[in-house]
C-alpha cells in the first residue's frame, strides 16, 4: 500500500469515526416517541411537539429529560412560561436531577426560568460552551418575547409594538433558531422545541380562521422532526385495580394522545400513534409497553379484537389491559424473552433488566 493510499484510508477512517459521533442516536425509553422518532433523538437534529394548551406537551418534555439523566446526560430545560412548578418536577421524577452542584453518576437538569431572547441566548450560550448537554428543551416558543416588550418605560418600545412586532413575526425569533441550529451541530446536542398552536386570521378575500402552529416558516423548516399531538376527547381513570376505565362519575387520571408525524428527515410522514398520559407524570409507560406489542405483532390486532396468547381473542383494549394485569405471570412469561423474573417497579429495575424487559408493573 502505498503512501497516499495509506493517508487517504486513515481520512476515510476519520471522517467515518466523526460520521458516527455526530448521528448518535439516543432512546427516551418511552416506546411510542421512540417509534415515531425512528428509534430515538439523534444528537445534532433539532425536534418541534406542537400541540393545543393542556395536552401534557411540558410533563413529555420533563419524562424525556428525567430518562436522558437516568442514562447519564445532561440536559439544559429553559421554561418560558414559568410552568414547572416543584410538584410538577417531583411527580414526573425529575426532582432528583434539578439543578444539583455535582458529585453524581447520573446526569444534570438544567432548569432555566427566562423569556426575554436576550437572557435565554445570554445563559445558553453560557451552559453550551461548557460541552456537556445533549439536550436542550425551550418550553415554549409561542412565550419569547423581545425586551421591548418588557420595557414599558422606552416610548421606542411602545412604538415596535404598535408595528406589530410579535414574537413569531419578528426577526429576534429568526436569528435565535438560526443560531441554535448552527449551534446544536458544532457542539452535537439535540434541541427540542415545544411549541402550540394559534388562530391566524386570513386577510384575503374569502379567508378565515387557520390553526397553525407558534411561528414563521423558519420555525418549522429548520424542524428536522415535527410532531403534532392530539388529545383525545374520552377521559380514563384507574380502577383499584390499575385498570383503565372510561366510564367513571371520578375525576380522569388518564387521557388518550395521538401523536402524528408531519415532518421528518427518517421517515415516511403521515404515521400516527396512540399512547396514554397519565396526567403529572407523564406517557404511562407500562400501557405503553403492551402498544409497543401491539406495533410490533406481538400482539395480533384486528380491529377492535386483540389475539393475546395462542388463539386467545380478547374484545377491547381495556379488556386486553384487564387480562394482562390478573395473569401477569403467564404474560410475562410469554413475551418476555430471557429471565422470566417479573419487573415490579421500574425504580427497582437494573438497568440490563429494564433494556430486554416488554413490560413492566407500577405499583405506586
Amino acid at each position: 500500500m502505498s503512501n497516499k493510499e495509506k493517508k487517504l484510508g486513515d481520512l476515510i477512517s476519520e471522517l467515518n469515526e466523526q460520521e458516527s459521533k455526530l448521528h448518535k442516536v439516543i432512546k427516551t425509553d418511552i416506546p411510542t416517541l421512540d417509534y415515531i422518532l425512528g428509534g430515538g433523538i439523534e444528537l445534532g437534529s433539532k425536534i418541534q411537539i406542537v400541540a393545543e394548551p393542556s395536552t401534557g406537551k411540558t410533563t413529555i418534555a420533563l419524562q424525556v429529560c428525567k430518562n436522558f439523566c437516568r442514562k447519564g446526560y445532561d440536559v439544559l430545560y429553559v421554561d418560558t412560561e414559568n410552568s414547572v412548578s416543584e410538584e410538577l418536577l417531583d411527580s414526573t421524577g425529575c426532582k432528583c436531577f434539578c439543578n444539583k452542584k455535582g458529585g453524581m453518576d447520573e446526569g444534570n437538569l438544567i432548569l432555566i426560568k427566562e423569556s426575554e431572547f436576550d437572557v435565554v441566548s445570554e445563559k445558553l450560550d453560557s451552559f453550551i460552551c461548557l460541552n456537556r448537554f445533549k439536550l436542550i428543551v425551550i418550553d415554549s416558543l409561542a412565550s419569547l418575547v423581545n425586551k421591548c416588550y418588557t420595557n414599558i418605560e422606552s416610548t421606542k418600545g411602545v412604538k415596535e409594538i404598535t408595528n406589530h412586532n410579535t414574537n413569531y413575526e419578528s426577526r429576534p425569533l429568526n436569528l435565535f433558531i438560526n443560531k441554535y441550529s448552527t449551534l446544536a451541530k458544532k457542539y452535537n446536542f439535540a434541541i427540542l422545541y415545544v411549541n402550540q398552536f394559534r388562530n391566524k386570521i386570513d386577510m384575503k378575500p374569502g379567508g378565515g380562521t387557520t390553526i397553525k402552529a407558534y411561528g414563521n416558516k423558519i420555525v418549522h423548516y429548520d424542524s428536522d422532526i415535527k410532531i403534532i399531538i392530539q388529545k383525545d376527547r374520552v377521559g380514563y381513570r384507574e380502577d383499584e385495580n390499575g385498570i383503565l376505565v372510561s366510564k367513571s362519575t371520578l375525576p380522569y387520571t388518564h387521557n388518550k394522545l395521538i401523536l402524528s408525524l408531519e415532518k421528518s428527515n427518517k421517515l415516511l410522514t403521515g404515521i400516527s400513534v396512540e399512547c396514554y398520559i397519565k396526567f403529572g407524570y407523564g406517557i404511562d409507560e407500562s400501557i405503553d409497553k403492551v402498544l409497543s406489542l401491539i406495533r410490533t405483532g406481538k400482539i395480533i390486532k384486528n380491529g377492535k379484537y386483540y389475539t393475546l396468547y395462542e388463539n386467545k381473542t380478547i374484545d377491547g383494549f381495556e379488556k386486553l389491559l384487564n387480562e394482562i394485569y390478573t395473569d401477569i405471570n403467564n404474560f410475562n412469561n410469554y413475551y418476555y424473552e430471557g429471565d422470566d423474573t417479573v419487573a415490579n417497579n421500574i425504580n427497582e429495575v437494573e438497568e440490563g433488566d429494564y433494556e430486554n424487559a416488554l413490560f413492566i408493573v407500577h405499583e405506586e
